[in-house]
């Protein structure tokens, strides 16, 4: 049984023209072959190819997911890691701790998934590297890739991708000339169509965009037009593998389009996808009235030039990389490759200054979903301010991204502290100037206040005491982001109550209108600390405090984390009926918003809360049970989601007496039992943390989380029919391993034979 398709695949309503064996035979290659890559010059249509490709092939395989390469490397040369970081983020992978290849393969390793890796022009040495280990670790994946030239990957099988037949040429050129409103007289003149479409080469973009015209100018007009600059421009191929006739086509389209249309099409190449609003902004700033942009807008989409998504809101715009490429090498030409990328870094400090300033409110669901989408473009705009040593313009980014949440709610704080550490790394003598050192300061604070949440003391105290000592050096005292990371730092990492009086005096300094946000999260942190170290009493009026200003702003993400915090004191104050209400509560909030974050210390929490009221349950012994469960989800979705609540300490040390306390009503053994069965059955924890009922497929279906990576490995490779030495091949183990392997799955699952775990792989559902 193949499970629910999964994917990213862009609907695609153009009318799509021969190519129908290429179609099929490439979809045959990836049943046998491992990796497939589509080369061909720019505008031959490889992307669009490899799409249709991948939906007659998803019958086959669990999920679909294509990955555009084209807006990476760029002016520097882009690391394998800032490749993987990319990868999750298409992937809709949530980590807070790594963004590497260990987690992509945690997610892929046993899934039957096919992934197109789309524009590799750029990066084939570091997309070659990361598909020779992907391929090699994960059994079933198979890969497409487009580029215009191959990975050189070994076991690779490239397929030429040529220019469209003169028949078909004719055929697309009609479709999209009469979708452009082109008259019937034209399209019935057959031979002027064949005679434009042997100038155009057959390459579906030129085609595109000449049928775009098709309702302005005359086929004759069209046909002189590209005759004339065959002869100027005809010759090799460019080094970026666009050929003349690609090129001339696209001069005519450029040089038909209006002035202000000319001027979206440069400013916007600056980005891998903008919205209208993004568009509005670098027009703007490039001199262009913002009224003009909704109409060139408009004009480009007609000329085929943007390619609209309006399934998202607000609606998105990109460029085939072709057509990117121009506006850029158009740039270069005015010299305004500098402003224009200083006006797409600028959109995006504004952005993320709103973002921080509005997420206090209740559309930050919608805030933070929005600064996720955006996510490669301002990993763009910390690259260009870096590159050209704009140092504070890069922090300042830095320090918005961190303020707006998203990175904890969409789990890519890895990325983001990445990029932190590249700011404090740069040589900037600026830091030693006040207001360089209070920004160096604040991004040094965010970056604490990071390795604080993920158990790393040592880290954190180190960082924030060199941020104190730059300060100091400039007679500044202290500024409240560092104050609120050491605070809130103590708080999780020591449960000292000298966290409470930090944690105070920061949500003190938070004074000024655009710190409201910071000055709850301060406040947050404060109610926390009080809860973790403080007198009982003191933690219930201060949580009370919390949920009030929480509530009263309408952010649910900040009401859901307040009720924490109130079950936590709560749970001090011994009361766990109204924990209980507090956590359940957070947890039904979390849920809806599939907030993998904040659900991963709830459960935690719930599990504590389950345990500590055994003594007057009605039937303890199943309560102990339940509480040992979540206990062993809870762990599965920390290492899931890179949450680490073992190294913070007052909250391990609840942690271990929640054991004991399940321990002493169930004994060791069967506490253990519980909790690896929760660990197994993790996907069900929400329902059973709310005592739901969970149906008898879904919990068998969990159940194959008992085995090890390797082993459902090896799982899944034997239910599809290969043998012990074919699987060793796969895996570069020697048979007799795989056999032993087998021999613990069998055991694992209380199977009798392959032929068992066959029937056994057919019925997992896991989802990437």
């Amino acid at each position: 049984m193949i499970v629910d398709h999964q994917g990213n695949l862009p609907l695609d309503l153009s009318p799509f023209i021969g190519r129908n064996d290429q179609q099929h035979t490439t979809a045959e290659l990836l049943r046998t072959r491992r990796l497939v890559t589509l080369t061909g010059s720019g505008g031959v249509g490889k992307t669009r190819l490899a799409a249709r490709v991948a939906s007659l092939a998803a019958s086959h395989f669990d999920g679909v997911w294509m990955i555009d390469f084209s807006a990476l490397g760029g002016q520097t040369e882009t690391s394998v890691d800032r490749v993987y970081g990319h990868m999750m983020h298409a992937l809709g992978i949530q980590h807070q701790q790594s963004a590497g290849l260990e987690i992509i393969l945690a997610h892929l390793a046993s899934k039957r998934v096919l992934l197109i890796l789309d524009s590799c022009d750029r990066l084939v040495p570091q997309l070659a590297s990361v598909v020779v280990t992907l391929l090699q670790a994960a059994p079933q994946l198979r890969v497409l890739a487009t580029s215009r030239q191959r990975l050189g990957v070994d076991g690779e099988k490239s397929i030429q991708i040529l220019p469209l037949s003169l028949a078909d040429s004719a055929r697309l050129f009609a479709e999209f000339a009469e979708a452009a409103g082109a008259s019937d007289a034209a399209l019935s003149d057959t031979d002027a169509i064949e005679e434009l479409c042997r100038h155009l080469d057959g390459l579906p973009l030129a085609i595109k965009l000449a049928a775009g015209r098709a309702l302005t100018l005359s086929l004759q007009e069209l046909t002189d037009r590209t005759a004339d600059r065959f002869a100027l421009l005809a010759g090799a191929d460019r080094p970026d593998g666009t050929t003349a006739q690609m090129e001339r086509v696209v001069d005519l389209s450029y040089e038909l389009c209006s002035d202000a249309e000319k001027a979206v099409w440069t400013a916007t190449s600056t980005f891998g996808s903008f919205t209208l609003a993004a568009a509005e902004a670098v027009a703007s700033a490039a001199g262009r009235d913002p009224a003009e942009v909704i109409d060139a807008v408009a004009g480009l989409v007609e000329k085929s030039v943007l390619t609209p998504t309006t399934s998202t809101s607000p609606a998105r715009y990109s460029m085939l990389d072709t057509l990117r490429e121009y506006g850029l090498r158009r740039l270069k030409q005015a010299s305004q490759s500098r402003s224009a990328r200083d006006n797409h870094r600028d959109y995006y400090l504004a952005f993320l200054a709103s973002a921080a300033t509005d997420w206090f409110r209740p559309s930050e669901l919608d805030n933070m979903a929005a600064v996720r989408r955006e996510l490669p473009e301002i990993m763009s705009a910390i690259d260009h301010s870096m590159n050209v040593g704009d140092y504070a313009k890069a922090r300042e980014i830095c320090i918005n991204l961190m303020r707006s949440r998203a990175p904890f709610f969409w789990g890519f704080l890895k990325t983001a502290d990445n990029a932190l550490q590249d700011v404090l790394a740069a040589p900037d003598p600026a830091v030693n100037s006040p207001q360089g050192a209070m920004s160096f300061a604040a991004v040094s604070a965010f970056s604490a206040w990071i390795a604080a949440t993920h158990g790393r003391r040592q880290q954190a105290r180190s960082t924030l005491d060199s941020a104190y000592t730059l300060l100091e050096k400039q007679g500044i005292g202290t500024i409240a982001p560092l104050l609120f990371a050491d605070g809130g730092g103590t708080a999780l990492l020591e449960g000292t109550p000298d966290a409470i009086g930090l944690c105070l005096a920061a949500r003190r300094l938070f004074a000024t209108p655009d710190a409201i946000g910071d000055r709850h999260q301060a406040t947050m942190m404060w109610a926390i600390a009080t809860a973790l170290a403080g007198d009982p009493h003191a933690a219930i009026t201060a949580n009370e405090l919390y949920l009030k200003e929480a509530e009263q702003s309408g952010a649910p993400w900040a009401i859901s984390w307040a009720l924490w915090g109130s079950a936590l004191a709560a749970l001090r104050a011994q009361n766990t009926e109204s924990a209980t209400e507090f956590i359940s509560r957070a947890l039904r909030m979390q849920r809806d918003m599939k907030d993998s974050w904040g659900g991963t210390w709830s459960l935690a929490l719930c599990a504590w809360i389950i345990a500590a009221r055994l003594p007057h349950a009605a039937d303890p012994q199943e309560e102990a049970r339940r509480a040992a469960w979540l206990l062993g989800a809870s762990l599965a979705r920390q290492q899931k989601t890179g949450v680490v609540i073992a190294g913070l300490k007052p909250l391990a040390e609840r942690q271990e007496r929640a054991y004991a306390e399940i321990a002493d009503i169930l004994g060791e053994l069967t506490t253990e039992k519980q909790a690896a069965a929760g660990h197994r059955g993790y996907a069900d924890a929400f329902r059973v943390a709310l005592g739901e009922p969970i149906s008898r497929r879904t919990s068998a279906a969990t159940s194959s989380h008992g085995l090890t990576s390797r082993e459902r490995q090896i799982a899944f490779l034997v239910a599809e029919g290969f043998t012990s030495a074919e699987v060793g091949n796969q895996l570069m183990i020697a048979p007799r391993t795989v056999d032993t392997h087998i021999r613990n799955i069998l055991g694992k699952l209380e199977l009798s034979n392959r032929a068992a775990l066959a029937a056994w792989a057919a019925q997992q559902t896991d989802e990437i």
